[in-house]
This record gives structure tokens, C-alpha cells and sequence, in this order.
């Protein structure tokens, strides 16, 4: 069994450690074995939510599996850089969650405040280790550029394949590191377990949809029964200058730059436009320069970037 502890390492004079915060853990430990025993998450320095507890999600569907806020004062950043999650039946060998990713809210906000999916901007794959299971401690050093400040949020999101009626416990264990060292912190996921139900019937009678992420470079695709053949049209900007690039695939529901980049070959990669060749219709980010109107959605199929014209295309009713 786990135990439910934070081991807060402190710089600096022994004396200052009890004003750090005790909130949360269950056990924190600083020079000259200073320890007291702590519970409340909402008022913790590093507050832990699970805003999906209980939901019953379609087949596919993207969840928020955790919420973390940076409660501390001051300018102490924090980075997320380890997720370890599992299943309490740990028998289970089928791996519903797929596609897990950090997020990090783009200003500070309030617990109590609504936060925008579309404010939401993917943390780098390199600045974070995620596994099922254990990391065996594999993760990287607190990145800057990644990092969430006093008052702002990260989140932990999945898309969720949860079979129709299936209800699977999920534990999930974080590890955060001061920006600038100082602090690293580990909040296990066994007294944090929470359950996601799979929606009867999902996805039976829905026309395969794709939304954009807001100002995210990523897109997903919603109500496909099973693989949909698209034509995915990207921005790669890893060469130093933007092409316009775009790949033929069959995906599932879920994000889409997910299925179709490993890794750091994700990054500089930005979704602008989806085809889905068999039901001739194509989706285009709104405001990019390959949008020929006003529309998101259009009838038919460019073949090239030269095709992305209200000739080729036509608004969908």
C-alpha cells in the first residue's frame, strides 16, 4: 500500500521550513526532521481536485482526470513533471485511458472560477514523465518555460475508452519540483481514487464531428464508431520556417495530434484543418489562413493546399 505523503526538501536556513505551508499531505519532512501531520487538499499549498469523479463519459471522450493549483505565496513556480497513474483492480490489463497529457491554464484564477478548455495549452512531452505504473523516479527537471506560478492551474487530461456500463476506480500520482529546487513534492493517487462510467450505446447513432481546441494547436475527433479515414493538414514549424504539411490516416475518437505524432515530434506541429474523406467533408480552424470563409465546416475534400477555395468547398448547412 502507498502512503499518503509529501517530503517537502527545503533550502536554505532550517528555521524557515514550518512557514512553508502544511496543507494537503499527510506527512512533510524539512531539515532537522521537522514533521506534522496534515490533511485538507482544497486549502493545501498544491491543491489536488478530480473534477471527473463519478462522470459518465461516450466512448473516446476526452476527461480531466486531475486539477492542480499552485497555492503557494510569492513567486514560488512550480512544475508538474511526473504522472503515474493505475487502476485499483490491479488485475485490470486493458488500459482505458489513452493519450494522457499535461495542460497548463494560461493566467492565475480562482478555485471557485470557471476555467476555459480553450486557455488551456499543452505542457511539452519532454517536461514531463508519464507512465501506467511507475516512473521508478525516471522524470525530467523542473522546466521554466512549462511551469505554473502562484494561482495557476495544470490539469491531467485523457481520452477515456471505458467500455458501456464499465466503472473503473483510477489512481493518480503526481510529482511537482520547484522551479528553482527547493521543493519536490509527490501526492499519491491510492487515497485520491476516483471512477469514470462508460455511456450505454456511445458513439451508435453520431456523425463523426472535429473540434478545435481553442487556441490549442491540437484537434479532436468525436463520434466515430470505429476508425474514420481523414486527411489531416498541419503547420510544421520544426524546421526553423512554416510548411504547410498534411497526412492520410485512420483515427479514432480523441485528440488527433496524439494519434499521429510520438513524443517531442509533436511539438511545432499545429493542427489547421481535418478531412473526412469518406464523408466528403472537411473541417478548417477558424481565423487560419487556409479557411476560405466563415464557416468551421465545409463539404468537400481539398487535395491541395491549392484546393482550399470556395470552389472546392462549401459550408455545410
Amino acid at each position: 500500500m502507498k502512503r499518503r505523503t509529501l517530503i517537502l526538501l527545503l533550502g536554505g536556513a532550517s528555521s524557515g521550513a514550518m512557514s512553508i505551508g502544511t496543507g494537503a499531505f499527510s506527512s512533510m519532512e524539512a531539515e532537522r526532521n521537522v514533521s506534522v501531520n496534515v490533511e485538507d487538499d482544497e486549502d493545501a499549498y498544491i491543491r489536488y481536485e478530480k473534477p471527473s469523479d463519478g462522470k459518465t463519459v461516450e466512448y473516446g471522450e476526452q476527461v480531466t482526470l486531475v486539477r492542480v493549483r499552485n497555492q503557494f505565496g510569492g513567486n514560488q513556480d512550480l512544475a508538474l513533471v511526473g504522472v503515474e497513474y493505475e487502476y485499483e483492480d490491479e488485475d485490470r490489463e486493458d488500459d482505458v485511458l489513452r493519450n494522457v497529457a499535461v495542460e497548463r491554464y494560461d493566467s492565475p484564477a480562482a478555485p471557485d472560477e470557471t476555467l476555459s478548455d480553450e486557455d488551456f495549452t499543452d505542457v511539452d512531452d519532454d517536461h514531463v514523465a508519464i507512465e501506467r505504473g511507475s516512473t521508478n523516479g525516471n522524470y525530467p527537471a523542473a522546466n521554466e518555460s512549462d511551469a505554473f506560478g502562484p494561482g495557476e492551474w495544470v490539469r491531467i487530461v485523457a481520452d477515456a475508452h471505458v467500455p458501456a456500463g464499465d466503472s473503473p476506480d483510477i489512481e493518480v500520482t503526481i510529482t511537482i519540483e520547484g522551479v528553482k529546487g527547493g521543493i519536490s513534492a509527490q501526492l499519491f493517487g491510492e487515497t485520491r481514487a476516483f471512477s469514470l462510467t462508460g455511456a450505454e450505446d456511445v458513439s451508435a447513432s453520431q456523425t463523426p464531428t472535429v473540434d478545435f481546441k481553442g487556441s490549442s494547436d491540437n484537434a479532436k475527433l468525436d463520434g466515430a464508431e470505429s476508425g474514420v479515414l481523414t486527411r489531416v493538414w498541419y503547420r510544421d514549424e520544426s524546421e526553423g520556417e512554416e510548411t504547410l504539411e498534411n497526412r492520410e490516416e485512420n483515427l479514432s475518437n480523441g485528440q488527433i495530434r496524439n494519434q499521429l505524432f510520438n513524443g517531442s515530434e509533436k511539438s511545432d506541429k499545429r493542427i489547421v484543418a481535418v478531412s473526412l474523406t469518406d464523408l466528403n467533408r472537411t473541417y478548417v480552424r477558424e481565423g487560419d489562413e487556409l479557411n476560405p470563409g466563415s464557416s468551421v465546416c465545409y463539404e468537400g475534400v481539398p487535395g491541395s493546399e491549392d484546393e482550399f477555395d470556395l470552389d472546392t468547398l462549401s459550408a455545410c448547412d
